[in-house]
């Protein structure tokens, strides 16, 4: 129903789909063959994350980290939650940064005060987005329980300051984080979905080594995703098309040009 959506991947040479889900959805609905379509994703990160991995914590907490909107699908309440469902000796290891703003800010402070867990829990509010990296380079694990991400580029900031990561198993964040670099949470209801958040940090917390594990595979697993590199490989792919069709760098005709159509 969209005019020119079928002719665009007729006339594509190269097709970059920004998902997984989004490349499968494309193969099957055109017939796509695989030298046609690449897995590329939208999302990337500045060199500043990679080269801010060094810590400047200041305590023998384990800091948890929460940066995003405070709306409701980004799951700050199911984060609060699985918080209070810890076990003391847990709880007492811990400290729980939220950083953003939104219209589930006051319902969000009001968990918190219910479940009395204002020692445990700090809201920064709103912060610039070059803010953001001093909170990354003093916590330890990154929690975001968003349900419905297709990008989620502050997961891809967080493993980049060697964060392990506890996400939702659902769109671009689901596919960022694999088995070395955190946990991705199936998510078959909000009871589960809380449940399971409060065992991967239990888990994170008692584990020092595993921490430290996942922080070192997280860095290496994000410089794919570093917005230079990034560029590296988008020259590539336009020198293999234009190699693909014998063209001159220096002089492309109008009628021969290479169209790479960005899902």
């Amino acid at each position: 129903m969209i005019p020119g959506y079928v002719d665009t991947y007729k006339k594509a040479d190269k097709v970059l789909a920004g998902s997984t889900y989004t490349l499968n959805h494309l193969q099957d609905l055109f017939s796509l063959k695989d030298d046609k379509i690449n897995l590329f994703y939208e999302n990337g990160i500045s060199q500043d994350f990679l080269d801010s991995v060094e810590s400047n914590k200041l305590d023998d907490k384990v800091n948890l980290l929460f940066v995003g909107r405070l709306v409701p699908y980004k799951g700050a309440d199911m984060l609060i939650e699985a918080v209070n469902k810890l076990p003391q000796e847990i709880q007492s290891q811990i400290q729980l940064t939220i950083v953003g703003d939104g219209s589930e800010k006051s319902h969000l402070e009001a968990m918190v005060k219910k479940f009395d867990l204002g020692n445990l829990v700090a809201f920064t509010g709103w912060i610039q987005q070059q803010e953001t990296l001093e909170y990354y380079q003093k916590s330890d694990i990154f929690c975001f329980p968003s349900v419905r991400e297709f990008g989620g580029a502050v997961v891809l900031e967080a493993m980049g300051c060697g964060l392990p990561c506890i996400v939702v198993n659902n769109g671009g964040i689901g596919e960022y984080v694999t088995e070395e670099t955190g946990f991705k949470i199936d998510p078959n209801s909000r009871e589960y979905v809380t449940k399971e958040l409060a065992n991967k940090i239990r888990v994170l917390v008692a584990d020092e080594k595993l921490r430290k594990e996942m922080s070192a595979n997280s860095v290496e697993r994000v410089k794919e995703f570093e917005w230079g590199y990034k560029a590296e490989k988008i020259v590539e792919i336009y020198h293999q098309m234009i190699d693909s069709k014998n063209l001159s760098y220096e002089n492309i005709a109008e009628e021969d040009n290479v169209f790479i159509s960005v899902n």
